[in-house]
């Protein structure tokens, strides 16, 4: 049958760009890129794969800081019908090993940075025999590391595309991406989304957040994660995407004066950076939407942030399997609930965003839970995740009869407006990023101060939360085991950001009555009821 709509991420690609071919897409701290180049690139790249054997489904990693190049990369890596796999910039090498043995990634793309920690990585992973290194610094192929793997120049490899063979035409339900979670093991899971969902999910997002041929964002955290997304459904709707590695709100508010931005995504974390630094916000004028999310946020400074940047805040809750979209409460929103000081609105997470049905359930008999009974939050989605690598129990368990079960708990109230109360997960979101505790808890139980361990998520008025410790000490040790001790164990263990920032020691851990770790309990005692959090 003709299908005549765009059904994989490779057509939508393609009717974009030849629809917005001569406008601005992509614009760095060194060079931009129109979306004639971002398509003739990201072609050469494909090519360039292509001719190098990386085929459908193969897995490719993609390691690199925000710069001009992400995006080439990524749509390259899916032109080639090959499946991508973002990994944050920040991950140590053990980590990078952990990712890529388990994706059994074949090729990474990385930039210079980043070669010394995937070199250490590289003799690790049987799967790994290529790595393409993006950037300045490496003039010469003789100058990257050696071994079994084969290290290669990005630039020598776009040129490669006069011989490349025909490229694969992936199908709808092939897997166009495996991104990584956290999990309750304490191991992180790969998730995989089909084409079929990307493209439902860029779509959404493009609606959702009403991105246009007039719109110039600006992205400052990792493409790694949501970032991404919305760089890719911004350019698809014909604007263009300023993209800066790392947060300065002085450059920020400069930059969108000088550039005209009128969007950005910000973690609450930098929206209180921007808050705290430059009194004046003036020149933040051009802006009409601040999208935020991806962590806790006090309505305090929201309310603070609404006063002085005015009514332009659009929030969205998610999670990785199902991304960026399952509830939203956008500017219209903030802006009646501010001026009525509706302080109980403004603490919700919204409604359902428009392509998602959202539910709140009781865990134990799955039925519905009237409005204002807690429950877990339960979600359909044409963009949900398709499944986890290589553990079907794990994905039957989250994925029944078409719902994902997010492990989440909430509150609906009679008007449809979801309000979070935890993550049963064990999730800590620290300015922006994902932290699972029984990941950390992994690692620092392997110190040999430390006999046993829980990891919580603590209120911070920076981060939304920072990641605790509440360590019982080894009886073979010799003195407890300090913050400072902690921190040096974990440097080459785990990212800077999932380490412990601070420490409690304890004789013993509260258990269940089934013998686990009560975590919940844990907790409990770091949060004040009468802080005010968006989850």
């Amino acid at each position: 049958m003709d299908v005549r709509y765009p059904r994989t991420l490779p057509d939508l690609f393609d009717r974009a760009f030849r629809k917005y071919a001569d406008r601005t897409a992509i614009v760095d701290a060194r060079r931009s890129l129109t979306v004639r180049e971002l398509d003739e690139r990201s072609m050469a790249l494909a090519a360039g794969l292509a001719a190098r054997g990386v085929g459908l489904e193969d897995r490719v990693g993609v390691l690199l800081a925000n710069r001009a190049a992400y995006p080439v990369v990524d749509a390259g890596v899916t032109r080639a019908g090959a499946t991508r796999v973002p990994l944050n910039p920040q991950f140590t090498a053990t980590e990078l090993t952990f990712l890529l043995d388990d994706a059994g990634a074949r090729t990474v793309i990385c930039d210079a940075p980043r070669v010394d920690a995937l070199a250490t990585a590289a003799g690790e992973v049987a799967t790994l025999d290529c790595v393409i290194v993006v950037g300045a610094g490496v003039d010469a192929v003789e100058a990257l590391p050696g071994g079994d793997v084969e290290w290669l120049r990005y630039g020598d490899v776009l040129d490669w595309h006069a011989d490349a063979p025909t490229l694969p035409t992936p199908a709808p339900d092939d897997v166009a991406a495996q991104f990584y979670t956290g999990g309750t093991t304490g191991e992180p899971k790969g998730v995989y989304y089909s084409h079929r969902c990307l493209v439902e999910n860029l779509l959404a997002v493009i609606a959702e957040f009403g991105f246009g041929g007039d719109d110039a964002g600006i992205l400052l955290p990792p493409l790694s994660h949501s970032a991404g997304t919305f760089c890719h459904a911004a350019t698809i709707a014909g604007g263009t995407v300023h993209l800066r590695d790392g947060f300065d709100p002085d450059a920020l508010v400069s930059m969108v004066a000088d550039d005209g931005i009128t969007w950005t995504f910000l973690v609450p974390t930098m929206l209180y950076r921007l808050l705290d630094g430059d009194p004046d916000l003036a020149p933040l004028s051009s802006l009409d939407r601040i999208l935020y999310g991806a962590a806790p946020i006090r309505t305090d400074r929201l309310r603070e942030a609404i006063d002085r940047v005015g009514p332009i805040f659009h929030q969205f809750y998610g999670q990785t399997e199902v991304p960026n979209l399952i509830t939203s409460l956008p500017p219209q929103e903030h802006a009646r609930a501010h001026e009525a000081g509706d302080v109980d609105r403004l603490a919700s997470a919204g409604t359902a965003c428009l392509r998602a049905t959202v539910t709140v359930r009781d865990r134990e008999t799955g039925e519905r839970c009237p409005p204002g009974e807690a429950g877990e939050v339960v979600v359909a989605a044409p963009y949900a995740f398709d499944g986890y690598h290589e553990r079907p129990r794990e994905t039957a368990d989250v994925r029944r009869d078409g719902w994902v079960h997010t492990g989440d708990v909430g509150v609906l109230d009679g008007d449809g407006y979801l309000t979070l109360l935890d993550r049963e997960s064990g999730v800590i979101v620290t300015g922006g990023m994902n932290v699972y505790g029984q990941t950390v808890e992994r690692a620092v139980r392997a110190h040999p101060a430390v006999e046993d361990v829980v990891i919580v998520g603590v209120p911070h008025e920076e981060w939304g939360e920072a990641v605790h410790a509440v360590v019982v000490p080894s009886d073979e040790a010799d003195r407890e085991p300090t913050i400072e001790d902690l921190d040096a164990f974990l440097a080459d263990r785990l990212a800077g950001y999932k380490q412990p920032k601070s420490l409690s020691v304890v004789d013993s851990l509260p258990t269940t009555a089934l013998g686990k770790r009560d975590r919940a309990s844990v907790r409990e005692r770091f949060w004040d009821d009468e802080d005010r959090w968006v989850h």
